[in-house]
């Protein structure tokens, strides 16, 4: 080698030994793209170093404030835990977090507040912009590397930030769900459902009497330590200052009690602690591992108790709660997103019609139906038996909570009201509410003995006793000097009855397909509504919680209702009116059994039992999740020993009945949702299953009247009518005489092929059971006993021959039949 070859090499040696030294390194920390890749909504509890786009360095802590000069070993990791979508906390591993202080400068806070907040959007290559939402600027790089706050300047890249993966950050306090494995799904979107209902709820009750009668929520943007906090802040040291709840939490208006809520939970939540949080949605999430996959949950609320409530800061208007309530809905489905990935992807969807709520199911999500128990809905009131309310209000009050997502409600609820009498509590309850009936219409229930076998609650009077000792308490002001009338002998029954307006709702109710909660209705009321139902042959009426007489639940069932207890007795009454319903049930109509938990809706929850206890940990009914007891800071929850306290032990619940009621009952609890939203679908204008006529010819657009070629799920059904059954893409439909009609779907959802085996189906003149020799000249074989003709205005029919004889005939849209693979799996979806 010449010299200058040794020069050469000399030279090249260290640039060789540092390529070297770089391929082996470990990458350096910008390498590491960060699962978010410029998607803001991906960041969601990620743990990240924040590096920026102009000093490539990681942010820091500096003194009091942030620099970005630090190479990725010092980088400070930040947990972005999601408040809202695209909204985040960013908490050091000091527990402090990156705000905003009072003179505008970035630095930490102790605790979580607006300035702490920061809304994080997309940027180009991947990168990220910050901003202050108390103080709407960005967060920006400033002299010395320095972070600081400065209004929008795209053109430099100082306010563009890459968020790289991180190691080392804290992890925030969070109630356990303890469960392990993977929601089930439906096999397509348009298959018949499997799931529990809870046909009754209130995620939203933290907002009613005032906003200040309930402590706890099922979410706060700040997490746990907010959602469950001490609630002695509403409710005074040891519950002192809350008469009312303490009324309704042990039945006395003085009991001290420990208030205190994360991390301890000593003596809240539980079965009968009425006045706190029980529904935290990580419990949600548990009930729905387990196999919950229908929810209705009621905006609710109660005019007369807020109005004695001194503590408040929400007003006492029925119609104004609905609309916070309605906005608060919307802001955990939101919630539950950031917490999923982004829009969309949470477990909880807000539903508005069957056909949605079916997808969202087979998606494997919750679907959340949005309904309304309020007293004076619509503002329609009564006084001294006077209307406040006219059909032009009605009109529009349905549309208005038809705008704000609603569903389904109650005409009547605890106060007698325009449209007709309530059905009463019972017991020193009712006197309660007998007295709140006389505060919102001018007087007491009108009440007589019943003539027939049903009959509403049994109320107190003067010579019966037991009145609540009140006290000096704010409910002093619904029994002023106990002055109720004196009832005559039980059974006792409500004189209000329906009146023309209510008639009138419930007739607008059905034209727009609204679900109708019968529960709360008088006898008198609830028999004309039914009679009503009845006239229209209308199937959209529930009763939801056992609030109607159970002698209507025949009428109900017949009309292709649905009907459910109410959750909060013993397992072992649950299970028997399981058995008595079954016995009420239509042949005509799916039968499937639901709960209505009533839950944070002042109603009791299922008390402990060491009879049949539940072994821990367990299996879901369909086995794929496994369930250990549920957490909530220093609090274990047990069904066996603390009975249902929180939402999450309806997965333990459900366990419990199966051990009771076996895999008849589970095989009715998971028909539930589909019973229930094949009612909503008639109430939508979907004929009942009926077999289809016997003879009917194929076209270019399908097989007879319905089942058409290119319609899709919702058109389909509303022209043919529910199937019998809805396995896979398929539905399935029986003819009279014998065999059975069959759609399918193609991935778009639309109808992509309709076949039949009854024997007087034809298509081009062949029927089944025909000899193949028929088809001799106008067909050509694709293979597996499947032939098809030429195509006839952009359908081609297609004819399945065994044995000599034509088994199945059918039509399919020429673009299906022109893939020889999707039409022999649109056969085997057909079942034929």
């Amino acid at each position: 080698m010449n010299a200058r070859g040794r020069s050469t090499q000399t030279l090249l040696a260290p640039l060789l030994a540092a390529l070297l030294l770089v391929a082996l390194s470990p990458a350096p920390a910008q390498a590491r793209t960060s699962r978010a890749a410029g998607n803001p909504y991906a960041l969601y509890n990620g743990c990240f170093g924040l590096r920026s786009a102009v000093s490539k360095r990681y942010t820091s802590r500096s003194g009091t404030g942030y620099t970005a000069n630090s190479t990725s070993r010092g980088a400070f990791p930040l947990r972005f835990k999601p408040t809202a979508l695209g909204r985040y906390l960013l908490i050091g591993p000091d527990k402090t977090f990156v705000g905003v202080d009072a003179q505008g400068a970035v630095s930490p806070a102790s605790a979580p507040a607006t300035a702490t907040i920061w809304r994080v959007t997309g940027s180009r290559r991947g990168l990220f912009v910050l901003t202050s939402v108390s103080d709407g600027r960005r967060l920006t790089l400033g002299k010395g590397r320095r972070l600081v706050l400065a209004r929008p300047d795209n053109a430099l890249g100082h306010q563009h930030f890459a968020a790289d993966r991180a190691r080392g950050c804290t992890v925030p306090p969070e109630a356990q769900v303890n469960a392990h494995g993977k929601a089930f799904r439906g096999a397509s979107s348009s298959s018949e459902v499997l799931g529990t209902i809870d046909a009754h709820t209130h995620l939203t009750a933290f907002e009613f009497i005032g906003g200040d009668f309930h402590c706890g929520r099922p979410w706060a943007p700040f997490g746990v330590t907010f959602a469950l906090p001490d609630c002695a802040s509403i409710q005074g040291p040891k519950g002192s200052a809350a008469p009312v709840q303490n009324f309704v939490d042990y039945g006395e208006p003085v009991h001290p009690h420990d208030t205190v809520g994360w991390p301890t939970f000593r003596d809240w939540p539980g079965p009968s602690k009425l006045s706190y949080e029980g529904t935290y949605y990580t419990g949600l999430k548990r009930a729905w591992l387990a196999g919950l996959r229908v929810m209705v949950t009621d905006l609710v609320d109660n005019e007369a108790l807020c109005d004695i409530i001194p503590k408040k800061h929400n007003p006492c208007d029925d119609m104004a709660s609905v609309h916070i309530q309605a906005r608060d809905l919307k802001a955990l489905e939101n919630y539950v997103d950031a917490q999923s990935g982004g829009p969309g992807k949470g477990w909880l969807r807000i539903v508005t019609n069957p056909f949605q709520a079916r997808a969202v199911v087979n998606q494997g999500k919750l679907a959340v139906v949005e309904g309304v128990e309020v007293s004076r809905i619509f503002h329609c009131g009564e006084h001294n038996h006077v209307s406040e309310c006219s059909r032009a209000q009605v009109d529009a009050g349905l549309s208005e909570v038809r705008k704000l997502g609603v569903s389904s409600f109650y005409p009547v609820h605890k106060f007698d009201n325009a449209f007709g009498g309530t059905k009463m509590d019972g017991g020193a309850t009712g006197t309660l509410i007998n007295g709140g009936n006389h505060l919102k219409t001018g007087h007491f229930w009108n009440i007589k003995t019943c003539t027939g076998p049903a009959h509403d609650s049994q109320q107190l009077t003067p010579e019966t006793g037991g009145f609540p000792k009140l006290g000096a308490t704010p409910m002093r002001a619904l029994l002023p000097n106990d002055a109720v009338p004196v009832y005559p002998p039980a059974p006792h029954c409500n004189q209000q009855g329906l009146t023309s307006l209510g008639e009138y709702v419930l007739n607008r109710m059905m034209d727009r397909h609204f679900i109708i909660e019968i529960d709360h209705m008088d006898v008198k009321t609830g028999d004309r509504a039914l009679s009503l139902i009845e006239k229209r042959r209308y199937s959209g009426v529930v009763s939801p919680h056992n609030w109607s007489s159970p002698e209507q639940y025949p009428r109900i069932y017949r009309t292709g209702g649905f009907v459910n207890p109410i959750a909060g007795s013993s397992p072992e009454a649950f299970v028997s009116q399981w058995r008595e319903d079954r016995k009420l049930r239509s042949p005509k109509f799916k039968f499937g059994f639901g709960y209505g938990s009533d839950i944070n809706g002042l109603a009791h929850q299922s008390n402990a039992t060491n009879a049949h206890p539940v072994k821990y940990p367990f299996r879901s009914h369909t086995g794929q999740v496994k369930f250990d007891k549920e957490r909530w800071g220093q609090r274990v929850f047990d069904l066996n020993t603390q009975g249902l306290s929180s939402y999450g032990q309806y997965a333990d619940w459900l366990q419990e009945l199966q051990i009771l009621g076996g895999r008849a009952m589970m095989k009715d609890m998971f028909t539930g949702s589909e019973a229930y939203l094949e009612t909503w679908e008639r109430a939508f204008g979907v004929p009942t299953t009926h077999c289809r006529p016997a003879r009917e010819s194929f076209g270019t657009s399908g097989l007879g009247r319905g089942l058409r070629l290119g319609s899709n799920v919702r058109a389909l059904l509303l022209s043919a009518g529910q199937p019998s059954t809805r396995p896979g893409r398929s539905f399935r439909y029986c003819v009279k005489g014998g065999g059975r009609a069959a759609t399918v779907f193609d991935s778009r959802g639309h109808t992509a092929f309709v076949a039949s085996t009854a024997s007087g189906d034809r298509a081009a003149g062949v029927a089944p059971g025909s000899s193949a020799g028929a088809l001799s000249g106008r067909t050509v074989s694709v293979g597996g006993g499947v032939l098809a003709s030429p195509a006839h205005g952009g359908t081609r029919f297609v004819y399945g021959v065994r044995g000599g004889r034509v088994r199945w005939v059918a039509a399919a849209k020429s673009s299906e039949a022109r893939s020889v693979r999707r039409l022999r799996a649109d056969v085997r979806a057909a079942g034929i």
